[in-house]
């Protein structure tokens, strides 16, 4: 295994051989407690839902971060990223991962909201929260000298903020960044 992998730096670089990474970048402490900070700021959604983070809190306890700058072609997610769950932590909606409408599309006990989010019809409660998941990052792990690399994407104002920074295009909405963090071995 090559231990000189695991540096952020030696990461960036690698990722930059991925499909649709456009740039990576390890970002310094004072970018990472802003990112951090804007993030904590936004605990309800546009529409006044309450927000359970659960992906920056596993980026957060994660010792290496990378911000990368992608397009929709880098790591399609292939389980859900956002669901709703109620007082008691019981599912009452989901997203649909890319391509697999068809698994769900003859259920009875789903109402569409759009074409890649349902609620449950079996919930009986008005009280919900947003819940937005980690994704584990599959483009690194352990042959890198890395484990548990997730990734988080974060809010526009964030994005706006980071790709500001790192001089990216703030006009050109096929690219988003994200927050990929990950420990050594």
């Amino acid at each position: 295994m090559n231990t000189e992998s695991m540096d952020p730096k030696a990461i960036a670089e690698k990722l930059m051989n991925a499909p649709g990474i456009h740039q990576a970048v390890v970002p310094d402490d004072d970018v990472l407690n802003e990112l951090f900070a804007r993030e904590d700021d936004i605990v309800d959604t546009t529409f006044g839902m309450p927000i359970d983070n659960r992906a920056l809190a596993a980026c957060r306890g994660r010792s290496k971060h990378v911000v990368i700058f992608c397009d929709y072609t880098f790591e399609v997610p292939d389980g859900h990223v956002m669901m709703m769950e109620d007082e008691n932590g019981k599912t009452v909606g989901f997203d649909i991962p890319s391509g697999k409408a068809e698994e769900y599309i003859d259920r009875t006990d789903l109402v569409w909201l759009s074409d890649d989010f349902v609620l449950l019809t079996t919930t009986g409660s008005d009280i919900a929260k947003v819940v937005m998941l980690p994704q584990k990052a599959r483009c690194i792990g352990e042959k890198d000298g890395v484990k548990d690399a997730v990734l988080f994407y974060p809010a526009t104002t964030t994005d706006m903020f980071l790709k500001k920074r790192f001089g990216v295009d703030t006009d050109t909405p096929s690219i988003a960044s994200a927050l990929l963090s990950f420990d050594e071995l």
